[in-house]
């Protein structure tokens, strides 16, 4: 699951002919890598997702055509397994007390994700407070107006919705697509800007899940920590899931890095937690303060697999390619993790994990 190569510019309206680019632009590509994956998934039958298709629309910047989006198997195996081990997470958060109270889930670096309509759209409709998405602008903008222009999806937004900001904003009842960059500024901490963005359209006595899928490696760990830290305590019930890489000091992981540098991107809020355990035990450190989760776990996706997803489903998605390398597919695997943390007896007594 290594990222592909990021495409040079040229004098067309995305870069200047010099090939200078936006500094966030080589993160704000990651979105495409995420959602190009997924799609090729979903496209070869590894994921169901009707809502995929609308979202995402690949970038003229990304150099994606709808003709190239078929990814090689590890890559789709990757995206199946990342899926179903979040999921998971996620249905266990929203069935716990079952689901008698209603839950908020806030999606860091959200970018094209459908799972608040994915979730709505379940026969068993969980019981959601709230969900809101957080990304950068420049990513918020393009969704909200696919949101707004697509009945399929802002059906699902009640009982209305209001657009804001230059169309980087939109609000519903049960759903916000926050435009919030998640770094701090020179006058205003992380804390301070969750505190005035976040907070206000949030119950703090309602559990509350956040999911940082592939977003605190891009940030320095003094960052991701006070995000947890934040979540940790202004809620009393509540559980972050992580998703990223992990041991990235082996052969793989220079390549990676490699790779990434190639495209002026550089992880460096993966140094600090250079193990799954590192990676669960983040929850735990005592400097959070206040904010220190009460219990934390990891599983790797080669985990996930062998421990999480039935025989039959594996057996299922066998079917749709053929894959020799189970050894690299296991190398790949084990790279990848899912670390979460709870804190709330509502939360911990229901035992969520994978």
């Amino acid at each position: 699951m290594l990222p592909p190569s990021l495409p040079s510019r040229n004098g067309n309206g995305n870069g200047s002919g010099s090939g200078m680019i936006h500094p966030d632009d080589a993160i704000r590509q990651t979105d495409d890598d995420a959602s190009s994956s997924r799609a090729s998934a979903i496209s070869l039958g590894y994921l169901t997702d009707p809502f995929s298709a609308i979202l995402y629309k690949p970038s003229f910047s990304s150099g994606i055509s709808s003709s190239s989006i078929r990814k090689p198997p590890l890559i789709n195996i990757g995206t199946h397994h990342r899926t179903i081990g979040i999921d998971t997470l996620v249905n266990r958060f929203l069935d716990s007390d079952g689901g008698q109270v209603g839950k908020q889930i806030v999606s860091l670096g959200a970018g094209s994700d459908t799972r608040f309509w994915r979730l709505l759209s379940r026969n068993d409709t969980p019981n959601i407070s709230k969900y809101i998405e957080i990304d950068f602008p420049h990513l918020t903008s393009p969704k909200a107006h696919r949101i707004s222009r697509s009945k399929k999806l802002y059906s699902y937004l009640s009982p209305e919705y209001k657009i804001s900001q230059g169309g980087t904003r939109l609000d519903s009842p049960n759903y916000t697509l926050l435009p919030l960059d998640l770094r701090p500024t020179p006058t205003k901490s992380i804390h301070q800007l969750l505190d005035e963005h976040l907070l206000p359209l949030l119950d703090p006595k309602l559990p509350t899940l956040f999911l940082a899928e592939c977003l605190f490696p891009y940030m320095p760990p003094e960052d991701s920590q006070d995000i947890i830290s934040w979540f940790g305590s202004r809620f009393v019930d509540c559980i972050g899931v992580i998703y990223e890489m992990s041991g990235l000091d082996d052969s793989f992981g220079k390549v990676m890095k490699r790779n990434l540098a190639s495209r002026n991107l550089s992880i460096p809020g993966s140094e600090p937690f250079p193990t799954p355990r590192s990676q669960a035990q983040r929850f735990l450190d005592p400097s959070l303060g206040k904010g220190m989760f009460e219990n934390s776990g990891v599983k790797t996706l080669w985990q996930v697999r062998g421990q999480v997803i039935d025989s039959e489903e594996l057996s299922r998605i066998s079917k749709l390619e053929i894959l020799d390398e189970i050894e690299e597919l296991k190398l790949v695997l084990e790279h990848y993790v899912i670390a979460w943390g709870i804190k709330g007896d509502k939360l911990t007594m229901s035992k969520i994990t994978l």
